[in-house]
């Protein structure tokens, strides 16, 4: 049985593409197309439906997947046994994600992977960098992004909704907006480059200018400005849940949808050695949050 095979066919089943996974493996279409028929020949079963733009696993498929991942943890382990002579159940794991992602989501699902792994240890750097991973050693990469890069092997964790939130006292002198064309009217708190939201309809986009008096390039810096009663941001709905929840920040207009951009990521630099400690990390976060931040 062809490992190379056995590759294409997980990340066929990931991407939902085999042309996506045969890039990543540097196969030409055909080649990934005639690889995977070719295992369906060795095995006797069909293990994909296909069609013109996407693939998925057919009943067999299913079935055989895990044992196809695991044999590939297998021969991940074996290579860094043999390559770098190292006791993998031992190994350090080097996680980088972004600071306020990590401190108010990551870390509590770090602790339990961890618990539940004892004898792994992970090093966790903070970072909000689109780096190279491998010239910098990192296993796994927590990103919050639009990925544009096709070459990067990612796993997405979920969507990263972001709401409108301002402070009572902010509300209370300056009212309450309840559609987008009001927002021309209030304080903003600018986050990065922005200098405009997007709101999406079910017929129709509305892009809206904004403009204040701070301009913050942290998310976590931009809740508490407004906190403080600087104005309405547009934050991560996981940055402001423990401050809707104590009040210090009321949500506004939740009946105008804010177009979302990004997504978190789980990001890791090779499909085919990827080691079973960062896949079995991988696999464990998006079990943990299960796209709901």
């Amino acid at each position: 049985m062809n490992i190379d095979a056995l590759n294409l066919f997980m990340r066929s089943t990931e991407l939902g593409n085999i042309t996506a996974a045969g890039r990543e493996l540097g196969l030409a279409p055909s080649v990934a197309s005639h690889k995977l028929a070719k295992l369906e020949e060795y095995l006797g079963m069909r293990l994909l439906h296909r069609t013109t733009r996407q693939v998925s696993l057919t009943e067999d498929g299913a079935l055989f997947l895990p044992h196809a991942i695991r044999v590939l943890a297998a021969v991940d382990e074996a290579y860094l046994v043999a390559v770098k002579g190292k006791d993998v159940a031992k190994r350090v794991l080097r996680v980088s994600a972004p600071g306020s992602f990590a401190r108010m989501c990551l870390m509590p699902a770090i602790t339990r992977f961890l618990h539940a792994n004892p004898k792994l240890k992970i090093d966790l750097i903070l970072s909000d960098q689109m780096q190279d991973l491998t010239e910098i050693g990192i296993d796994v990469a927590i990103r919050i992004a639009s990925l544009k890069d096709s070459s990067l092997v990612a796993r997405k964790l979920g969507c990263d909704r972001r709401i409108l939130c301002a402070a009572p006292a902010y509300l209370q002198a300056h009212g309450e907006p309840t559609s987008p064309a009001e927002l021309v009217n209030h304080s903003c708190i600018l986050l990065g480059d922005e200098d405009h939201w997007r709101f999406v309809g079910a017929q129709s986009h509305e892009v809206t200018a904004i403009s204040g008096s701070l301009r913050v390039n942290c998310g976590e810096s931009a809740r508490l400005a407004a906190e403080g009663g600087l104005g309405i941001v547009s934050v991560s709905q996981w940055n402001v849940r423990a401050s809707l929840e104590s009040g210090a920040l009321v949500e506004i207009m939740p009946g105008c949808v804010l177009e979302q951009t990004r997504d978190i990521w789980a990001i890791y630099p090779s499909a085919r050695l990827i080691s079973s400690k960062a896949r079995a990390f991988v696999e464990f976060m998006i079990a943990e949050f299960q796209g709901d931040f």
